[in-house]
């Protein structure tokens, strides 16, 4: 990247630019970004869209003039307010400063040994001119409330294992915004959101980028979301943006004031008349008019959702807590910015089985899977505590064998607590979880797994796909006179993968190839129920459409009972047969999918469907 850098811009020039940067591997190979082409104006916010591996990352790190490692800049300029960020001295005087960077995982930004308030002050000192200890703390608290979080002294001295997720993604974003820059790049800023704290986070952006007249570069999967928020869209394809122009206006897209220009030169703005349409079911239309324009939020309430009063988060435990069998040591501590971007071989949503491998078959002389009895979990009076604090209260709820039961509600309710308790890696306080399982009795493998949110936290960086899955067929997995080579390809064609993935590793595959991968791992180890928590909330839609298939085939071919905790209620009402909705560490309602869904109520649950109408999300009938 050469060329001069421009200490002055007028008022009409780019924020950002971006002239036919191309990335690809150092080696040789098919670039993973071709020719991209990008101009961001003072003020205006530019959505990407694409698959997984498109190269959406790969061109927001060009903005900020990192490569990821095994790939080379081939071509191309980059200019960051006249500066190139792939010049040191650039990159010196933009990052933090001009330019910050949000990714979708929050706790790969916060360092987990130290303070809330004590990170917040070392990147004031870094990146303004606050001296003194005084200054330091005041615009530390400003920054805390900028969010919405509380600035007091007992939230400056938690840990960040002791935030839900949805404080841990603000607390990020207030590390990105303490040097006042001019350009925010969010990758998946509402990953892991309920529809309520999703609604919040997009006001909340609105006000931030109100300052300043910040501009922004915001990677998204959620379309309704993304069409909320910002002035123009670009969808990258296979490395290249395959088109661009203004965004489908949401329902409630919230103007910052001003038209911004687009992308491709054309005025565009958010508060355009329209929406995307929605099919529901009946009475999901109702809700819209009960919930605040402003984020769903009832009156009185702050449309961000969960912002702590000072105590510990009522449910969600560690955002970094480890898979079963996962030592600390095996999580990346680098987040997206270690990855490769490699296009995923995704099958068909449409095909008759998504478990099928590639052959159509099992290697050749390999016995198919047999179908195992399946098994039944029950939860009778659980509480459970994070630290001091009590996130599960009295929680009782059946788990019908053999069926998708989907858990859900507010960030913070006690989703991911529960989740860890049904797989056994966190010990209640009273109560307990039963596993009961009809028929012939269970014999080797571990029961209950869990599939992990991240699932590049749950694979070691330095290890293969080969080593991954070796290790539990070699251990708790390991079946007499298999061979565990073997059984690795065969696992590998069940979740729609290719053998060529075996040597390489996580960050040289998407974000749907490693997600295969974890799921694939996880049934290795012989399991009657698999736990999923929030398996989709980082890859796209169509991705997304197709894991929660293969999972669907799995489940019918193995018998396996599932539990799916996620925040997407369009993918509990096409998967799940069942729902149960958490509220503050209790069920405040259950039953049957269709009915839940189409008839809530308990006002948590109307008020999570109300957002999702916001943000045009498709329910489709049951």
């Amino acid at each position: 990247m050469t060329g001069g850098a421009h200490e002055v811009l007028s008022v009409t020039d780019p924020v950002a630019e971006v002239a036919g940067l191309t990335l690809g591997p150092a080696g040789g190979g098919p670039p993973v970004l071709e020719d991209a082409r990008l101009r961001v104006r003072r003020g205006q916010v530019v959505g990407v869209v694409g698959r997984s591996g498109s190269g959406k990352s790969s061109l927001a790190y060009g903005l900020l003039g990192h490569v990821r490692p095994g790939l080379e800049a081939r071509a191309g300029t980059v200019r960051v307010a006249g500066l190139d960020p792939f010049d040191r001295a650039g990159a010196r005087r933009l990052r933090g400063r001009v330019v910050s960077y949000l990714g979708q995982d929050p706790a790969s930004s916060l360092n987990p040994a130290l303070r809330i308030g004590a990170q917040l002050a070392e990147a004031v000192r870094l990146r303004t001119s606050a001296g003194r200890g005084d200054d330091v703390r005041a615009r530390v608290g400003e920054l805390l409330l900028s969010v919405r979080l509380p600035a007091d002294r007992a939230f400056r001295r938690r840990l960040p294992g002791e935030l839900s997720g949805g404080q841990a993604q603000r607390v990020a974003l207030a590390l990105a915004l303490a040097g006042s820059p001019r350009l925010l790049v969010l990758d998946e800023p509402t990953s892991g959101l309920d529809t309520v704290l999703a609604a919040g986070m997009r006001t909340l952006l609105g006000e931030i980028l109100a300052v300043g007249n910040r501009s922004a570069l915001l990677i998204s999967h959620d379309p309704g979301w993304l069409g909320s928020v910002t002035d123009d869209v670009i969808r990258l394809e296979a490395g290249r943006i395959v088109g661009g122009g203004p965004p489908t206006a949401s329902p409630t897209a919230v103007p910052r004031g001003g038209g911004a220009r687009g992308a491709s030169g054309g005025a565009v703005g958010r508060s355009a008349a329209g929406g995307l349409p929605v099919g529901g079911p009946p009475g999901l239309g109702l809700l819209a008019g009960e919930s605040s324009a402003a984020g769903c939020a009832p009156a009185g309430e702050s449309p961000a959702g969960d912002a702590p009063t000072g105590g510990s988060p009522a449910g969600d435990a560690p955002t970094g807590g480890s898979p079963a069998g996962e030592s600390p040591a095996g999580r990346s501590a680098g987040g997206e910015a270690h990855a490769r971007e490699v296009p995923a071989r995704e099958p068909s949503a449409g095909s008759p089985s998504m478990g099928e491998p590639p052959t159509g078959k099992p290697p050749a002389g390999e016995p198919s899977i047999g179908k195992p009895p399946v098994a039944e979990l029950a939860v009778r009076g659980l509480d459970a505590r994070y630290g001091r604090e009590l996130v599960l209260r009295g929680l009782s709820l059946t788990v019908p064998a053999g069926r998708c039961t989907a858990v859900v509600g507010p960030s913070g309710s006690g989703k991911t607590t529960l989740a860890r308790c049904l797989a056994g890696l966190h010990r209640p306080v009273r109560g307990g979880v039963e596993w009961r399982e009809p028929g012939a009795p269970h014999v080797g493998g571990a029961p209950v797994q869990l599939v992990a949110q991240d699932a590049r936290g749950a694979l070691n960086p330095r290890e293969s796909v080969r080593t991954s899955l070796l290790r539990p067929l070699t251990g708790v997995g390991r079946r007499p006179g298999r061979d565990p080579a073997r059984e690795a390809v065969r696992l590998l064609g069940l979740v729609g993968l290719d053998p060529d993935v075996l040597p390489r590793r996580p960050g040289e595959l998407s974000g749907g190839q490693r997600q295969r991968v974890a799921l694939a791992r996880t049934l290795a180890a012989r399991p009657r129920v698999l736990v999923c928590d929030e398996i989709t909330s980082a890859l796209d839609g169509e991705t997304a459409d197709a894991v929660l298939a293969l999972l669907d085939s799995l489940r019918r071919e193995l018998g396996l009972t599932v539990v799916m905790v996620t925040h997407d209620l369009a993918a509990a009402a096409r998967h799940a047969e069942h729902v149960v909705v958490l509220d503050a560490g209790r069920v405040v309602e259950s039953g049957p999918a269709g009915r839940v869904l189409a008839a809530p109520e308990h006002p948590v649950t109307r008020e999570l469907l109300a957002c999702a109408h916001h943000f045009a999300v498709p329910m489709p009938e049951r």
